[in-house]
């Protein structure tokens, strides 16, 4: 056999005729079980029959072979039987294609060295895509007992399926969005990854080569040079292990042939698009022994727009290359060694927009207006009345409304920060007034009005976004005996990732710091000037008289797996796939925030002890220990002091790290490196810090039994060890000291038992060609973890009342599904559907509680059915459909609490900012804040600012933390009598109040979350496509291509709150006209989104401290372009 044009193929000796009458005559055929390759050619050896097949098509397809007297079509039928391929005639050859058909995009491929116009046009017939998953066992996608939608290289073209999210608009019931930091969240069935923590698992595994990685680029890295994208829908954990509960998506790349063959490929469009891609594929000797390298490039301009910088972002910079080598020394043996690298370098963004409704805090309080408070002497110091104060610390910032509302598009109140708060209170004493204030009494964010664009905000700083990715796979598959294979498959992977961005996209206002004057005062001694002219100057982020702040988000991880099968081919009605598998992972990953107020703060507040954080060496010294009792009376510095806060002398020189006289309390260590170098021990930002490892050993087994010609039984299960190991690093900020030490590791295990069992049946009816029915039961399983630790509370006994469970636990699916798959219609229509039912028990959804994430478990029930249709009526003609509805339901019993709806409808309590280090806003009655406010603002820290802590974490009088009265500062007394903050009896009758009787610890109100949706779960998805192939000329075919995809509303969160966490469905439609020439030149112009529809795909509420502001995801824009492509 030689190849023509990339279709393996023989020399065409005889006629039709001929053909016909050799097609009757038996023969004597030995043809051994094998690669379909190396059963074709010892068919056309022995029965003398010319054959054509795309030699691309056939790899990792394997035939049970024939043996015995029959008629060569006879045997040439034993042979293809259950391979995905039929045999059928075009002009005087054979054509080996795709079951029931072959592709139908260039309808003339299979049939050699012939032209367009001399070909006979063949019958109508659909495309099917062959599964060359080597754990399905390189069937047609019809014949496999699961609900699968598997494209081809040609098909994810055609269809413009670029990358990862465009899988939403192919496969039914699939929803993608980002996600807040660096990772994605792909649903299949309503079930995706929710959780957030270095230690959670994807629901659904994402495999290259059948390896699924716990960390990849599905979502930045654009297909390129591939077989098959393969989406196994349902829980697969039997064959494909842990993390699978959902399903799969296996993106199974292109194999090297024995065949010289070569591609390149150019794409242009707006937003300066460019893209490159190039295979080629080289054997190096014979058949033993092929190369293929490909890659490609993709550079364009930013989908989002900066106001304040006038450029765009959100750029992309990426490439990609492959290099695979096929090793097949003897007929027994197949092997492949592949090495993928991925790299981007360019200005992503994990998020863009933010939302928020402006909350600027009540105008009253248990019927006491607070708009026009009194301001006595002491106060007059500073600089913030108290009406402005108490109605900033009674505001969440933002208040929860529809994303699509107009007053959705408000920035913060910026007073309500508490950091703000407190640079306008706390750390005033740089001088005398009027010229010694940090902070100017001013919003950051003026009440701006954000653009209503989606794709525009404000921003100081600009994104950066730095990613490497190297991937090795060896795979192995070598016949034992003609009837048992052992595959071998070892994967290592290594990723690296960094990327920045503003942490607030709102335009702050000049002018928030105080232009404080050096002094010599009588109680703050000498403090040269921090923000001279208004201007401070942050090690991290710059210069700047505005408030700036950032995100750092890093990691660094590496995966090895090795996995060995043993699968038989038997030719009697039983058979098996046993095999073993074993992972180790590795990853640390790192989210710094930072803002140059927090760092003005700590300067200032280092300024208040001995000497001068910034300026020790040149300044005078300070004045004596005792000065700090006067200016930070107890208990403020209460957690200071002890070995554990040490400054290690490896973070830094002495010009950044004191200790007070005594040597019982370090400065706090500001990290003087720019954001490009930073220690990582500062306490001038918020550092989580996440190391994690993880040890899976896992064995498994199917077995295949044929009861009957038409029922076959398949039952498999699995066993598990996960064995996960998490450093418990808590974050620190506004602490003196360095470092951050570890407080112990968490150590977890889990052993189970997974499986599934499917019964189908492949039944003669009259009305179908072929037909396929199938019912299934799978047990799924997904380990737990551990939540991140929460900050360590400094100045509050190191208390936070926020509830931090140290674990989440793992998540199990009981699933249930009936389907069937049907050719029709003499080969021109498949139509598949199916149903399906889950219990699912722990599904694991994160909240931002306490600057940190934490991860409960919610039990649920899904259920749902799906079709997908193909039918090509008349030659070239081709429609397709793809339709998925699912209802998902919290269990009864399920609750939660609301981070942007404490009270949850409660009007008699109120929202209260904490103390600037507890981070988490709490609950009060309202007359115990009318109390509070009633008590007035003398003092350092006003009564109000440590109500949260004094109820619910902190103790005044020392030991551990009790619960008092937040207005007396004593155990709960009913009707007490209360002094103001002068110490003066109040004439204002008071009823007490007790902390023990707070819900939840004064967290809030959890909500009853029975009957509400899972999030991202539309209940409806609908995708159809439309294609007319022709001759155009004795040369060229045209190809018309269109594309629509609906899906309906969703919820972004459990809470299901209306109309916050409604998120609108959308539609999309593609276009495309492409232009084949035989010669192998391809021309292809399309329109991606036609509508330019601008959707939210997913929302992600941020933290109280940080104004509960909304970031949101969003779909590409309108993008056309022209790609021209040639074929060798």
């Amino acid at each position: 056999m030689k190849t023509t044009g990339g279709i393996l193929a023989t020399t065409l000796t005889g006629s039709t005729s001929w053909l016909l009458a050799t097609s009757a005559i038996a023969a004597s055929f030995n043809v051994p079980s094998g690669t379909l390759a190396a059963a074709l050619d010892a068919y056309s050896a022995q029965s003398g029959v010319q054959i054509a097949i795309s030699s691309q098509a056939m790899q990792g397809v394997r035939s049970k072979g024939v043996t015995g007297d029959m008629s060569p079509d006879q045997a040439l039928s034993q042979i293809l039987s259950g391979t995905g391929f039929t045999s059928r005639r075009a002009g005087d050859s054979i054509a080996i294609v795709r079951s029931p058909a072959y592709h139908s995009e260039n309808v003339y491929e299979n049939v050699p060295n012939v032209t367009l116009a001399q070909a006979a046009p063949p019958r109508a017939a659909v495309e099917t895509v062959t599964v060359t998953s080597s754990k399905l066992g390189g069937a047609d996608v019809q014949s496999i007992p699961i609900a699968i939608t598997a494209l081809s290289q040609e098909q994810l073209t055609s269809t413009q399926t670029a990358g990862g999210p465009d899988l939403v608009k192919q496969v039914p019931n699939l929803t993608f969005t980002k996600t807040n930091f660096t990772g994605y969240n792909i649903q299949i069935r309503g079930i995706g990854t929710q959780a957030i923590s270095v230690t959670t698992d994807p629901a659904v595994a994402v495999a290259f080569n059948d390896t699924p990685f716990i960390r990849n680029h599905f979502f930045e890295q654009e297909f390129f040079d591939v077989a098959n994208v393969e989406v196994l829908r349902g829980p697969q954990g039997t064959l494909y292990g842990r993390n699978a509960t959902a399903g799969v998506v296996n993106l199974v790349s292109a194999k090297p042939t024995d065949q010289y063959e070569a591609m390149g490929s150019v794409d242009v469009g707006n937003y300066n698009n460019r893209r490159l891609e190039g295979m080629l594929n080289i054997p190096v000797y014979g058949d033993k022994l092929d190369l293929r390298v490909a890659g490609e490039w993709t550079k364009r301009d930013g989908y989002s727009f900066n106001e304040t910088t006038d450029k765009s972002i959100d750029g992309r910079n990426l490439w990609s290359s492959r290099v695979t080598v096929s090793f097949h020394p003897i007929e027994r043996l197949q092997a492949y060694a592949i090495w993928e690298h991925f790299q981007e370098d360019d200005d992503r963004v994990r998020s863009a927009k933010q939302l928020c409704k402006k909350d600027p805090g009540p105008t009253s309080v248990d019927g006491m207006d607070i708009t026009n408070l009194p301001t006595d002497t002491y106060y007059a110091l500073f600089i913030v009345s108290p009406s402005a104060f108490a109605r900033a610390w009674l505001s969440q910032g933002c208040l929860p409304t529809s994303f699509y509302s107009a007053d959705a598009f408000e920035t913060p109140n910026g007073q309500s920060l508490p950091f703000v708060a407190a640079g306008e209170f706390l750390f005033n004493g740089i001088g005398t007034a009027p010229n010694g204030f940090l902070l100017n009494e001013v919003d950051p964010y003026a009440s701006n009005i954000q653009s209503r664009n989606l794709r525009n905000i404000q921003s100081d700083l600009s994104p950066s976004y730095r990613a490497k990715n190297d991937v090795f796979e060896l795979n192995a598959d070598f016949e034992v005996t003609p009837e048992l294979t052992l595959t071998s498959q070892t994967a290592y992977n290594k990723d690296q990732l960094r990327s920045t961005e503003d942490f607030n996209r709102f335009n702050t206002v000049p002018g928030l710091f105080g232009n404080a004057l050096a002094d010599s005062d009588s109680n703050f001694g000498y403090h040269p000037t921090i923000a001279p002219n208004g201007i401070y100057c942050d090690p991290q982020l710059g210069c700047s008289s505005k408030m700036v702040g950032e995100d750092l988000s890093q990691e660094r991880a590496w995966q090895f797996n090795q996995e060995v099968r043993f699968a038989s081919h038997f030719t009697g009605p039983l058979n098996f796939s046993v095999g073993a598998n074993y992972m180790h992972y590795e990853t640390v990953e790192d989210y710094y925030v930072f803002f140059n107020l927090i760092s003005a703060e700590i300067q200032a507040l280092n300024k208040s002890l001995p000497g001068d954080l910034l300026h020790a060496n040149t300044d005078r010294p300070g004045t004596p220990n005792d000065v700090v009792t006067t200016i930070l009376p107890e208990p403020f510095f209460a957690s200071f002091g002890g070995p554990s806060f040490g400054v290690p002398s490896i973070y830094g020189t002495p010009d950044f790290i004191f200790s007070r006289p005594d040597g019982s309390a370090p400065y706090t260590y500001i990290d003087p490196n720019t954001i490009d170098s930073i220690d990582g021990q500062g306490h001038n930002y918020f550092r989580s810090q996440n190391p994690y490892h993880l040890n899976s050993w896992a064995g498994f087994g199917e077995v295949y039994y044929q009861v009957a010609p038409e029922v076959k039984l398949t039952g498999g299960l699995r066993w598990t060890d996960d064995s996960k190991q998490f450093w418990n690093i808590p974050s620190w900020v506004f602490l003196a000291g360095g470092g951050y030490p570890v407080e112990g590791v968490v150590n977890q295990e889990w052993k189970e038992v997974t499986g599934r069992f499917v019964a189908n049946w492949t039944p003669k009816l009259d009305f179908t060609d072929d037909t396929l029915v199938y019912a299934s039961y799978s047990h799924g399983y997904k380990g737990g973890g551990a939540n991140p630790p929460g900050p360590q509370a400094a100045f509050t006994s190191g208390q936070s009342f926020a509830t931090h469970p140290p674990t989440f636990a793992p998540e199990f699916v009981n699933a249930f599904e009936l389907g069937t798959k049907n050719t029709l219609l003499d080969g021109s229509m498949t139509l598949n559907g199916d149903v399906f039912y889950y219990d699912y028990k722990g599904y694991q959804i994160s909240q931002i509680v306490d600057r940190t994430s934490i991860n409960l478990n919610f039990d649920a029930k899904v259920y749902g059915s799906e079709i997908e249709a193909s039918w090509e009526p008349v030659p070239g003609l081709r429609f397709n459909f793809a339709g998925g509805y699912e209802n998902s339901s919290l269990d009864d019993g399920q609750s939660a609490i609301d981070l942007i709806d404490r009270t949850a409808g409660h009007t008699d309590w109120m929202v209260v900012k904490p103390f600037l280090t507890d981070t988490s806003n709490c609950i009060l009655p309202a007359y115990v804040v009318k109390g509070l406010i009633q008590q007035g603002f003398y003092g350092l820290i006003p009564p109000l600012q440590m109500a949260c802590a004094h109820a619910y974490s902190y103790s005044p009088f020392g030991g551990d933390p009790t619960h008092v009265d937040p207005v007396t500062l004593q155990p709960y007394t009913p009707n007490p009598a209360i002094n103001d903050s002068y110490g003066n009896p109040l004439a204002v009758s008071y009823a007490g109040f007790n902390p023990t009787t707070a819900p939840n610890n004064g967290e809030g109100f959890a909500k009853d979350l029975g009957g509400n949706k899972l999030p991202n779960t539309p209940p409806f998805t609908l995708s159809f496509g439309a294609q007319y192939s022709m001759p155009i000329s004795s040369e060229w075919a045209g190809t018309l291509r269109g594309d629509f995809y609906w899906q309906g509303n969703s919820f972004a969160r459990i809470f299901n709150d209306k109309p916050y966490d409604q998120l609108h469905g959308y539609t999309n439609l593609n276009f495309a006209v492409i232009f084949t020439h035989q010669d192998g030149w391809q021309a292809m112009a399309y329109v991606k989104n036609v509508l330019d529809t601008t959707a939210i795909t997913g929302a992600f509420l941020n933290s109280d401290d940080t104004a509960l502001t909304t970031n949101v995801f969003l779909t590409d824009p309108r993008l056309f372009g022209i790609r021209i492509t040639k074929n060798w």
